[in-house]
């Protein structure tokens, strides 16, 4: 998508991961969790955590894996308690003629402290909504709390995306992709590289619920949370090197994929996804001492 398909923000990114179910990947089971604050990892969790983040002595590289209480304070918080996107914080979609994940910048309202991006049919056409965030940075950690209403034609994704992508390098971190209509599974992916290499993993967890999600974005892993707890760590050659990154936060109607992905006659008039907070969180540096 070029940036002149784009009238509030950068060239922004379309959906490019394959639809998945259980069927075909071994899934893990998340139970849903209630709206409300994030919720506390488990006692596993913090026990495991217990000394993460530090310098393993002699070796220059980082312990285990970071909790999400190593990271400090987040330098971007964003609650939604306006009554649309901050223009200071988010660059809004705005693509109607796109061929891939046509949006419109009206898809996208704030209300009720929540981001709405609704998918639906807006003067005769078939479009959806995203932001992207102004804020970038080479490594971190992101988190967003989410919610999509079934539908067919629409998938609710989370996802970072480079400040130019293909300079310096093509990199896509997606860490909840909710392409199934249903809600019930979540797609994570990883992609780099000119013809898009990939590695993926699928989450089973009924996404019409609350459901924080996270990544830690490090040198040598990413590591993905769903509701506190470790669902995946990808240690592997996609794993972006150079790149600045920010939030994506899009609700992609997906026609283009064929038939089977557009809306039907079972879509409701309007398929919404929710999303009521945004953390972001820097490296500490500490870490990039430690060799980092």
């Amino acid at each position: 998508m070029s940036s002149a398909d784009v009238l509030r923000g950068p060239a922004l990114p379309a959906l490019t991961c394959a639809a998945l179910t259980c069927a075909a990947l071994t899934c893990a089971t998340i139970a849903p969790v209630p709206a409300g604050p994030p919720p506390a990892p488990s006692a596993a969790v913090r026990a495991a955590d217990q000394g993460d983040g530090r310098q393993a002595r002699g070796t220059g590289r980082i312990r285990g894996v970071p909790g999400p209480g190593a990271w400090g304070a987040p330098v971007l918080t964003e609650n939604f308690d306006g009554h649309r996107p901050d223009p200071r914080k988010w660059a809004v979609y705005h693509s109607p003629g796109a061929r891939e994940n046509p949006r419109s910048g009206s898809a996208a309202r704030v209300s009720g402290g929540k981001l709405r991006l609704t998918g639906g049919i807006y003067r005769g056409r078939d479009l959806s909504g995203g932001v992207a965030s102004h804020f970038h940075q080479r490594y971190g950690r992101w988190e967003v709390r989410m919610r999509a209403e079934r539908g067919v034609g629409y998938s609710a994704v989370a996802l970072l995306w480079p400040e130019r992508f293909g300079d310096p390098e093509f990199a896509e971190i997606n860490f909840a992709e909710v392409i199934d209509p249903t809600r019930r599974t979540v797609g994570l992916f990883v992609h780099r590289g000119p013809d898009d290499d990939q590695r993926r993993r699928l989450i089973a967890a009924d996404f019409t619920r609350w459901h924080t999600v996270a990544v830690d974005w490090l040198p040598d892993r990413l590591t993905f949370w769903l509701d506190g707890r470790r669902v995946w760590t990808y240690r592997g050659p996609l794993i972006p090197r150079r790149a600045r990154m920010g939030l994506a936060l899009q609700n992609d109607q997906v026609c283009d994929r064929g038939p089977g992905f557009c809306r039907n006659r079972t879509t409701p008039r309007w398929v919404t996804m929710d999303v009521d907070w945004v953390r972001v969180y820097r490296m500490p540096e500490r870490w990039r001492r430690a060799g980092y």
